[in-house]
């Protein structure tokens, strides 16, 4: 195992990120699209437009990683369906792929800066890359409650069930 330092910290939350969403993605493409598009009252208002709004954080805060102000939050009618959902969490992870690969403890340390309607906001790139994996799990815990309440589950994505999963793969 590696010791918890700022990058391999954010790398190791960026790989459970993608374990997570990869799990919560596979459990929606086997419900029901009316069930996908249901409307509820909390997250952003069915599983369909929370998995929207997901790929659309990741691109958001990777722009702002990288200074790309033009990146735009994503749109139901950009990803109308899991498919779309899909290939859009595999671009924007490119983008995290390359800028990971490349992270230093000096660039968790640096000052980045995202605007939001119209106003300016400074925060260190370690804390946007942490920003990411911790609003996805928000997010997940709605859809769980959505996909609860429609009869479907969603399947255990704590990171302790990760982590020894990890371990199990590393030993077998």
């Amino acid at each position: 195992m590696r010791r918890m330092d700022p990058v391999n910290t954010a790398r190791d939350a960026h790989a459970w990120l993608r374990w997570l969403t990869g799990r919560t993605v596979d459990a929606a493409a086997a419900i029901p699209d009316a069930d996908f598009r249901r409307e509820f009252p909390i997250g952003m208002g069915s599983i369909h437009g929370t998995l929207v709004h997901l790929v659309g954080a990741e691109r958001i805060w990777i722009g702002v990683l990288e200074g790309d102000a033009a990146i735009s939050m994503a749109t139901a009618q950009e990803f109308p369906d899991i498919a779309s959902i899909r290939a859009g969490f595999v671009a924007a992870r490119a983008r995290w792929d390359a800028y990971l690969s490349r992270l230093t403890p000096a660039e968790c340390a640096r000052v980045v800066v995202r605007v939001r309607d119209g106003k300016e906001f400074r925060q260190l790139a370690g804390d946007a890359l942490m920003q990411v994996p911790t609003h996805a799990l928000y997010h997940n815990a709605q859809v769980s409650f959505m996909m609860r309440s429609m009869g479907h589950s969603l399947p255990d994505s704590s990171w302790i069930l990760w982590g020894r999963e990890r371990i199990a793969k590393a030993s077998a």
